[in-house]
């Protein structure tokens, strides 16, 4: 809405006001291997750091970065509840990965209520989308899922897939 874009690479992630590619900096450092920018309803921009400087989960409000989270972001989105939810890795080996959800009533607390709905071994929980029936779907290493509230379906199952 602001005509900017925010660029997330492998390198360092960017915002381009029509002119000019401004780094993303904190405390004088840039962040580094952003795979994932969103912008929420109130006009935070979201994003995640994995292997930069410090992983995590940051809010940018127009003037401050906060990390909300200590945990790697591959994919972060909002749903129509206000909640943020990421993919990532969630311990410093990379070994376990999971679909979090960032309860929207205490997004803004120095510690946000975290709920992981799907961990397990390594399986590189990559994309991220809400469907119109609220419902999350997410890609991994080794297909689609989807979480409706209560079940995570496997569509790589033959139960799945029928």
């Amino acid at each position: 809405k602001t005509g900017k874009l925010w660029t997330g690479t492998r390198g360092e992630a960017f915002v381009y006001d029509g002119k000019t590619f401004i780094t993303l900096t904190h405390e004088g450092k840039a962040f580094y291997n952003v795979w994932s920018i969103i912008k929420d309803k109130k006009g935070n921009i979201w994003f995640g750091e994995n292997g930069g400087r410090a992983n995590g989960l940051w809010r940018y409000d127009g003037s401050v970065f906060t990390k909300v989270s200590e945990r790697v972001v591959y994919a972060v989105i909002e749903d129509k509840n206000g909640n943020i939810w990421t993919t990532g890795e969630i311990n410093p080996t990379g070994r376990v990965w999971a679909l979090c959800r960032y309860d929207a009533k205490s997004l803004y607390n120095k510690m946000p209520t975290v709920t992981e709905i799907k961990s397990g071994g390594f399986m590189n929980f990559l994309a991220l989308l809400e469907a119109n029936d609220g419902s999350i779907w997410y890609g991994a290493a080794g297909g689609v899922y989807r979480y409706d509230g209560k079940t995570i379906t496997d569509f790589t199952s033959a139960a799945g897939q029928q």
